[in-house]
């Protein structure tokens, strides 16, 4: 990208994201950056409380919950998103949200069942007594790790970005650290297990949070809440909308292959102290990924009811303003932590100044998988979730297996050279797709690569 366009970025964001969508914008980025923070604020304050091995033991531990969580829930949050958008004033919505609230609860009491019942068998197979006690509140957290996330994806689907944004990992993260200095204020305690307790009460703060929204949404809802049932000649089936769960549950399963199933192959291949040091540089590297999440929280209910109302060319600018905005904001925060990444990493603790070229390596994937914008929602909100399931699950694979060869090879320089692999490989092959499929080119400048807006039209009327 030249100077000239770098220049030209900020003159066209404001003149392409006005009203209501640059406001939605501005919110959801200030509730993703508390979010975002949050993260980093509970690695702070577990490095600097119980150092890299410390880190470490807790990463585990937020990757079995992480991983119960993304499983739970079902891909419901996605479904729910994806129907609930087409039309906010649908006798429908209390139907699909039942079904999606039943089905991941069910599916959330058992998963914390089993954690709790072999929190014993899970810590020896890591070789850490620490995290069986640690794996006892993630148990009781569960539930509401994963309605919470349910519950996002409603928000979502009713326009509320910013506060569907609250409703993740990130706010947890911020209650559980602001929890676990009150508790070291109050008390001098610095234990793992108490870390743990915070993380889980956390959890439950957030998902009532998230129950209240979404009952005063209901409340300023009246013809929704009194509906006197669903509408039989537009409702979605049970089977219909649980197929596209299952659809979006594979997007979800090859997230917990990158970010669980990863982090524990590395738990078993790294020291904790080396694992403490990889998942800090992680944890900042998801700065600038947060920008993404921004994006993901405002543009996908737009792409998916324009597509329900054939306006395919509103589409096509959409998505593409999405890479615009996405790449603007995030080039700055990839600046400082490509070019200072000893100075960020110490706010951890000076121990965790080793891992400055674990976090260059991970900036440059996230900061390519950044710059194609809302690749992956443009699929599945336009009836091609299944291509996108297939990407990802290639891509996750591939990824395990840069794993599995690069860490014994390379030790934290492999886990993080396969992380930022996996990062990039699956936004660049989704944005080849969406050129070829959808004629829209995913990046944040001009290439003259569009194809015409009559075939995109063509293929857009696929299945929905």
């Amino acid at each position: 990208m030249n100077q000239t366009s770098m220049a030209a970025l900020p003159r066209r964001l404001a003149s392409h994201f006005r009203g209501e969508l640059f406001a939605s914008l501005c919110r959801t980025f200030a509730a993703r950056g508390v979010a975002a923070l949050g993260t980093i604020f509970l690695g702070v304050v577990l490095g600097r409380l119980y150092g890299a091995q410390g880190v470490g033991v807790f990463a585990l531990a937020q990757s079995v919950i992480f991983g119960a969580g993304i499983i739970a829930c079902y891909g419901l949050n996605g479904s729910l998103m994806r129907y609930i958008s087409q039309d906010n004033d649908s006798p429908n919505i209390l139907c699909y949200l039942r079904w999606a609230l039943l089905r991941a609860g069910a599916l959330s009491l058992l998963f914390g069942a089993v954690i709790g019942v072999f929190h014993q068998g899970i810590a020896n197979a890591f070789d850490s007594p620490d995290l069986s006690t640690l794996l006892i509140s993630i148990a009781v957290a569960v539930p509401a790790f994963t309605l919470s996330f349910v519950l996002a994806g409603f928000l979502k689907g009713v326009n509320m970005p910013a506060r569907a944004s609250l409703q993740e990992n990130g706010s947890i993260s911020l209650l559980a650290a602001i929890c676990i200095l009150v508790v070291v204020f109050i008390g001098d305690a610095r234990s793992l297990p108490q870390a743990g307790w915070a993380f889980c009460a956390a959890a439950w703060v957030v998902f009532t949070q998230g129950a209240l929204q979404t009952a005063l949404w209901l409340y300023r809802k009246p013809q929704v809440r009194r509906a006197q049932g669903p509408d039989l000649e537009t409702l979605s089936t049970r089977s219909d909308f649980f197929a596209t769960a299952q659809s979006f549950i594979v997007l979800n399963l090859s997230m917990f292959l990158q970010q669980v199933v990863a982090m524990l192959i590395a738990g078993v291949l790294l020291s904790h102290g080396d694992l403490g040091l990889f998942k800090s540089a992680e944890r900042v590297g998801m700065i600038i990924s947060f920008i993404l999440l921004v994006i993901n929280a405002v543009f996908p209910p737009r792409f998916a009811r324009l597509f329900h109302q054939n306006k395919h060319a509103e589409l096509s600018r959409l998505a593409r303003q999405s890479s615009l905005v996405a790449a603007t904001m995030a080039m700055p925060l990839a600046i400082i932590c490509f070019v200072f990444p000893e100075w960020v990493l110490s706010w951890f603790g000076e121990e965790f100044r080793h891992a400055a070229n674990l976090l260059r390596i991970i900036v440059i994937g996230h900061l390519v998988n950044v710059m194609f914008g809302s690749v992956g929602f443009l699929l599945t909100m336009t009836g091609r979730e299944k291509i996108m399931r297939n990407i990802s699950l290639i891509c996750s694979a591939l990824g395990l297996l840069a794993f599995l060869v690069l860490i014994p090879m390379l030790g934290a320089i492999g886990a993080a050279i396969s992380l930022a692999m996996v990062l990039m490989l699956q936004n660049l092959v989704a944005a080849m797709f969406v050129w070829r499929r959808m004629g829209i080119v995913m990046l944040p400048v001009r290439l003259g690569l569009n194809r015409s807006s009559k075939a995109d039209e063509t293929d857009s009327s696929g299945p929905r």
